[in-house]
């Protein structure tokens, strides 16, 4: 009896379809790991910035009562009423003590780079905590008479892309607590700047809006 087998040819064959469609499908399987590990880790920066908020007001009352910003400098000022309520690797008061190889590494959503200083002691301290992320608190904005009340959370600390909306997010201190950043604007206004053609620091209040999803109008 003669036994049916496959030619080589075929299996060639069989082999390169399953090559075309893995080539196909594999990159869109990324993104969409990609997008999800993005949404895990903002829920829980943004959860963890919060509950800091919160365990601070316990020891330095209400938000409305602490200190402004930049009275003591960046460093004083997070070391107060950020730092002991945090899982602390570090804190970095200049760019290269958080890492990162610039002063301005990062990006807009639409590719233009960004004017935003990593941290100086002046304006901004940033605390890198144990599971690798970096939340920088601004103490001043555009001069050190001028209260800045913003929080960058760079999801995966100073490795790239530094891009806002892929793993850089833009949060503002309320009395209400942390909210994202563009929280109170329409949806039509947030959609412009959570776009490719836009900076992109809505993005956080995005993702927000859309039930914590990346969704398929997201500049991913």
């Amino acid at each position: 009896m003669k036994k049916k087998a496959f030619t080589l040819a075929e299996v060639l064959i069989t082999l390169g379809i399953i090559g075309v469609v893995a080539a196909l499908t594999m990159p869109s399987l990324i993104a969409n790991y990609q997008k999800q590990q993005t949404v895990v880790r903002l829920k829980k920066a943004y959860s963890i910035i919060n509950q800091a908020m919160k365990l601070s007001e316990i020891d330095n009352g209400d938000y409305a009562s602490w200190d402004l910003p930049q009275v003591n400098g960046a460093g004083d000022y997070v070391n107060k009423y950020w730092r002991p309520y945090f899982n602390v690797l570090k804190v970095c008061r200049t760019y290269n003590d958080c890492g990162y190889a610039s002063a301005t590494p990062f990006t807009g959503r639409n590719g233009n780079s960004l004017s935003l200083n990593v941290a100086s002691d002046t304006y901004r301290s940033g605390i890198v905590t144990t599971d690798g992320l970096l939340y920088i608190i601004e103490t001043a904005y555009g001069s050190a008479d001028t209260p800045g009340y913003n929080i960058y959370i760079d999801l995966n600390a100073s490795k790239p892309p530094n891009v806002y909306g892929k793993d850089f997010f833009a949060f503002i201190r309320t009395n209400n607590g942390i909210l994202p950043y563009g929280y109170d604007k329409t949806q039509a206004q947030i959609n412009s700047n959570c776009s490719k053609t836009g900076t992109g620091d809505y993005c956080s209040a995005k993702i927000m809006q859309d039930s914590w999803e990346i969704k398929d109008d997201y500049p991913w």
